[in-house]
């Protein structure tokens, strides 16, 4: 979904006495399809006796005029508050549809030969994006201020670090207190990894590299900058946010280090793995209008989904899949608390492991799942922008799924209900804690 923006523009003209534009208007919504079918300009133009106004659009360069094809008897008994019948400028009026070719245009007057631009329209989606250098793209107004972030602006005070050393004490302290070897992932952002076509000058520090500073070796802290910096391969996708799927198995590769687990072993799973390049958009190239594309290497011939048991559906946090894999190299259990950036390795993570658990957290620990499950490996992962807020091991998962299930719409509930009817059962002693049926549970108190 995208929205016009419209900005007017000064008039230096005597000639032109009132104009209006009528459509597109100011907060429009539009999608992709509507703004290909062709975009409704309309509008009116009053002008002096004797003077002509011919309105126009500028579009990529090129100038299509919108000559005046409409009767507007409300405008001139409204505005002039004059009789329309027979006024010599009755149609004043122009409606004309334009499919659109680009995000951004110009409307104005041409008058006596000289060209008067009246506003300037841009197609936005719900976030802004930044256009780097040789056609990367990067998060711009985000609700974690990333571009602040990085400029060194936004910062982690006292109680935020605070918390950040609880956090990765407590981790730390459950992990050695049920016997599992655990390790914190944090993704990193991708104009940390790609500085080099980012748009902005990077300060001092960053609240994610203040974190990075914290950690000690036994928290199992691992921040990929500079593993993903020296890939010969694309380590992002250059129209997403997240990280390419050569990225983040060097993400991920880095953190199975972490866990202690044998890398010649896990090398030998993926060096078969074949790749192809493919066009893609993304979660940033979506938002540009016409949408943006671009090549990038994906690994074929491997989807995570043939090991997906279970899947309650619920959008980002509170999500819960479970992976089964008999062939995988380790017959173990790992529980992933992770975020976004962690679907990006579900390809390479259920070759691994044996039983895998995903709650999408964000890097925040439900304790009493650990206890129950009692997984031989958790990792946590959450992403560099969100660091600023610090996670926590006190997260409760049935609690997360009631609140984000009262958060959705009586068509999004009767949907969910839907998909998780036809969910996979669960073979026996997959899961200790039975979320299958707690989901169950949380659904039919919705009504």
């Amino acid at each position: 979904m995208y929205q016009i923006s419209i900005v007017q523009h000064s008039m230096n003209t005597s000639e032109v006495s009132r104009w209006c534009l009528d459509f597109p208007r100011q907060g429009q919504a539009c999608t992709v399809d509507s703004l290909s079918d062709g975009l409704v300009f309309q509008g009116w133009v009053l002008v002096k006796d004797g003077a002509e106004a011919v309105p126009y659009l500028k579009l990529n360069g090129e100038k299509h005029y919108l000559p005046l094809n409409c009767q507007r008897a409300d405008v001139i008994t409204k505005v002039l508050g004059e009789s329309a019948d027979g006024h010599a400028q009755l149609t004043c009026g122009f409606r004309h549809t334009f499919a659109l070719k680009q995000d951004s245009g110009v409307f104005g007057f041409e008058v006596g030969g000289t060209d008067f631009d009246a506003a300037s329209y841009r197609i936005e989606g719900s976030l802004r994006i930044l256009e780097g250098d040789e056609g990367w793209l990067y998060l711009d107004n985000d609700t974690n201020e990333s571009v602040e972030q990085y400029q060194g602006n936004l910062l982690l005070d006292k109680n935020a670090l605070k918390e950040w050393k609880s956090y990765l004490s407590a981790f730390t302290s459950l992990a050695l207190e049920q016997n599992i070897r655990h390790t914190l992932l944090i993704a990193p952002s991708k104009e940390m990894v790609l500085p080099e076509f980012y748009p902005h000058e990077k300060g001092r520090t960053s609240p994610v590299e203040q974190v990075a500073g914290l950690s000690k070796p036994e928290h199992k802290l691992v921040y990929p900058v500079s593993q993903m910096r020296a890939m010969q391969e694309q380590p992002f996708r250059k129209c997403d946010t997240h990280w390419s799927p050569k990225g983040a198995l060097v993400g991920f590769k880095a953190a199975l280090e972490a866990l202690g687990l044998d890398m010649e072993a896990v090398d030998r799973v993926f060096e078969s793995d074949v790749y192809q390049e493919s066009v893609r958009g993304g979660d940033l190239g979506n938002k540009l209008y016409p949408p943006r594309r671009a090549p990038e290497w994906l690994l074929t011939k491997v989807r995570y989904q043939k090991w997906v048991v279970y899947d309650n559906h619920l959008p980002n946090l509170g999500r819960v899949i479970v992976f089964l894999n008999e062939g995988a190299l380790l017959n173990t259990k790992c529980v992933i608390f992770g975020s976004s950036s962690s679907y990006s390795f579900f390809n390479y993570a259920a070759r691994i492991f044996s039983t895998l658990i995903f709650v999408h957290s964000a890097g925040s620990i439900d304790a009493g799942l650990l206890e129950i499950e009692k997984p031989e490996y958790v990792l946590a992962q959450t992403n560099g922008r969100f660091v600023v807020r610090a996670p926590v091991v006190t997260y409760d998962l049935e609690a997360e799924m009631d609140a984000k299930l009262d958060l959705l719409s009586d068509t999004q509930l009767k949907d969910l209900r839907k998909k998780h009817q036809a969910a996979c059962s669960l073979p026996d002693g997959c899961l200790n804690f039975d979320i299958p049926s707690v989901f169950s549970c949380l659904l039919t108190t919705k009504v």
